[in-house]
């Protein structure tokens, strides 16, 4: 089916992307495509229209109308041009699935807990992790950190990774209807970058754990003030600041 749709859509002209193979373009015209779903932006409605109509004599298709949600993804639109996205559909069923507890409380620097007691929950570690995941990249960066830190005990997760889990939920469960706000600006790319220095650093737990004393790295690009790409993660190397070396 994509082979069919790719050619049809190079027949009418459109150029696929060469760094998403899920975008077309067509002059001001963005098509994004995901299985047999897809939304066309224009700056004018007219341009949209002129590329829905080429579609209906090429393949068969329904106009959806507007966007309001797309993949999961609530679209709302703002005054001054602005944009929002969130989740609160996926949020709301990884509470559920979670049969969240208000009074959870949790621990903010992980281990791996290796003396820690083995928690049986009714649901999966891994597969809310992955949601969680799905998220924080889509529309809620602020939990990217948290995330993380969890996602770095998939393999054995232990008590305290299931209530720093909780604790996730907890924070989405108080604002579920959150996510990304799109006030478009200046067109110009931005990047804010940092890194604590052995943030998760902890004796106890060095001995078996050298990824204690890596750093984390985090960064955020935008463009026109908009969020495109981010990240939080460990450093590959451990770093040692110039007072440790002359410590040693």
């Amino acid at each position: 089916m994509n082979k069919h749709l790719h050619k049809g859509l190079l027949k009418l002209k459109s150029h696929q992307s060469v760094y998403n193979p899920c975008i077309y373009y067509r002059g001001n015209v963005v098509m994004g495509v995901y299985i047999d779903n897809c939304f066309i932006i224009s700056p004018g409605d007219n341009e949209v229209l002129k590329v829905y109509t080429d579609l209906q004599a090429e393949f068969e298709v329904t106009n959806e109308g507007q966007i309001a949600e797309y993949l999961g993804v609530k679209v709302e639109r703002l005054e001054n041009q602005t944009m929002k996205l969130s989740q609160p559909l996926l949020i709301q069923q990884v509470l559920e699935e979670m049969g969240f507890n208000h009074h959870t409380k949790g621990r903010k620097i992980l281990s791996r807990d290796c003396e820690g007691g083995q928690k049986m929950t009714s649901w999966n570690y891994q597969s809310i992790l992955g949601k969680l995941n799905y998220l924080e990249k889509s529309t809620r960066l602020d939990i990217a950190y948290a995330v993380h830190q969890c996602s770095r005990f998939a393999a054995n997760p232990k008590e305290s990774h299931i209530l720093a889990m909780l604790r996730i939920g907890r924070y989405l469960h108080a604002n579920k209807e959150k996510g990304i706000i799109y006030s478009p600006q200046a067109q110009l790319f931005d990047l804010w970058c940092d890194a604590d220095f052995s943030g998760n650093w902890s004796a106890e737990s060095a001995y078996n754990d050298s990824s204690t004393a890596k750093s984390c790295t985090g960064y955020l690009i935008t463009f026109t003030g908009c969020p495109i790409a981010c990240t939080s993660k460990l450093q590959t190397e451990i770093a040692l600041s110039f007072e440790c070396q002359q410590s040693h």
